[in-house]
């Protein structure tokens, strides 16, 4: 049988996926199988493209499972918060010298625990979106050596003091709300269907 490729030159072995006959020069030979320049490259991008998607399922599979753990986390310590501050925002309403009319206080009591528990809620998410948000923003930079005691203040409000308050702010105004349903999403699997 002549080679497709040389002619002149005879195909001791054909390809073994397009039936192309090919010389030693024409045909590579992998795993004991051979395979003309094309359905070689096919068979690269094959494989490329399932060790691609599998690596995004697994990176998918990370991401619903970190997603479900700070769904879990956040509720946990909400819970754990709430246990201290929904009965001091409590007392603070109910105790005799509040400026709040007794006859308001059966309503504002429930309130304030609501609102107490709320706060802590749009913390834990608020502030670990900001925080992560405001750390991108000094990656890739340089850390500065500072010499003198006001360097290291400047350094310690301006990494620190600022994500919390502005995270703090962020979660409050509806921030832990968009990031909670956020991770709902991720969690489902839908978020990750839709980008995918």
């Amino acid at each position: 049988m002549p080679c497709s490729g040389h002619k002149g030159k005879t195909a001791p072995e054909v390809c073994s996926k397009c039936a192309t006959p090919g010389c030693s020069e024409c045909l590579e030979q992998v795993d004991g199988v051979f395979y003309c320049t094309n359905c070689l490259l096919q068979r690269l991008q094959e494989a490329e493209s399932e060790a691609y998607d599998i690596g995004n399922a697994t990176a998918v599979r990370n991401m619903q499972l970190e997603a479900k753990r700070r769904i879990r986390r956040n509720w946990i310590l909400t819970g754990a918060f709430s246990v201290v501050c929904v009965p001091g925002a409590v007392s603070v309403v109910i105790e005799d010298n509040s400026p709040i009319p007794t006859a308001l206080k059966l309503f504002a009591a429930p309130a304030a625990g609501i609102v107490a528990a709320y706060l802590v809620w749009a913390a834990l998410w608020g502030i670990p979106a900001v925080w992560k948000w405001w750390k991108g923003l000094f990656e890739g930079s340089s850390a500065l050596i500072f010499t003198s005691a006001f360097g290291w203040l400047i350094l310690a409000v301006g990494f620190f003091v600022i994500p919390l308050y502005f995270g703090y702010g962020y979660g409050v105004f509806g921030g832990a709300i968009y990031e909670y349903r956020k991770n709902r999403k991720i969690a489902g699997g839908a978020l990750l269907a839709d980008s995918a």
